[in-house]
């Protein structure tokens, strides 16, 4: 499902928009941009590098924030991908900008530690308020059967530490479908590398198939105005002609009498 043709382009500990709107420049068609939200230690870049390089890395700086780049082939097609895998998430202006820049999100707590899980909350609630189409983006079912309007998966982390978790897979798709988030999964990123491909592979369906709905209802719209549009038309012409009829009709009767 996926190819191996990766690499990283760009490290940076304070990315800012520039930066961000320097790739989209360079690029030869529009990547498709993620963005990884979620407390310090629940494994973003873990599982940011899984999915770049398929590799397992245990350790990272917790201050420092990458926009990886690469390539993959999802269902015949190839996709680049740029993949935000952030830092602490404290500077409210900061966080507007990464999910402003972003095309879809991931949310990622620890299953061991209930704090992380409530914040994937409040940074739902951030996503829900910042990004770029904002409320105006068309609604389309998602993999809960409830109606999404920004495509954000909640995933939680370090399953494989069964001994010390806090938070039940019950509990946390409760919490998918409460925050509206397009799908849920738990995983173990440090066991389990399909998983966390799936996770990216879903994510970009379920944007394409959100963009193509929008573009079919756009194009619907336009064909109700335009046939609106015709009707009108149409009931002014028998109205002209029915004035004209009625014209011609005392005109008739003047000239007799």
């Amino acid at each position: 499902m996926f190819d191996s043709n990766t690499r990283t382009m760009m490290s940076s500990p304070t990315p800012n928009s520039k930066v961000f709107r320097k790739f989209s420049i360079n690029s030869k068609s529009r990547p498709f941009k993620v963005v990884i939200l979620g407390q310090n230690g629940v494994g973003k870049s873990a599982l940011t590098v899984r999915f770049i390089t398929r590799r397992f890395i245990g350790e990272y700086d917790p201050d420092l924030e990458k926009v990886y780049t690469c390539s993959k082939c999802i269902d015949g097609e190839t996709v680049s991908f740029e993949v935000l895998d952030t830092a602490a998430q404290g500077e409210a202006m900061r966080v507007e900008e990464k999910i402003r820049w972003a095309d879809a999100y991931i949310l990622v707590y620890s299953v061991t530690d209930r704090l992380s899980f409530n914040e994937c909350g409040r940074l739902k609630f951030l996503i829900n308020s910042y990004a770029k189409r904002g409320r105006k983006i068309s609604m389309v079912p998602s993999n809960e059967g409830h109606l999404s309007a920004v495509q954000a998966y909640l995933v939680g982390n370090k399953v494989d530490m069964s001994n010390d978790r806090m938070i039940s897979v019950t509990e946390g798709r409760q919490r998918s479908v409460e925050l509206g988030c397009t799908g849920f999964y738990e995983i173990s990123v440090r066991e389990d590398v399909d998983s966390v491909m799936n996770i990216f592979h879903e994510l970009y369906v379920s944007c394409r198939k959100q963009k193509r709905f929008r573009h079919h209802h756009s194009k619907s719209d336009v064909h109700l105005t335009s046939k609106s549009a015709e009707t009108n038309a149409e009931a002014r012409t028998e109205d002209d002609c029915n004035s004209y009829r009625r014209r011609m009709r005392l005109h008739t009767m003047y000239s007799i009498t």
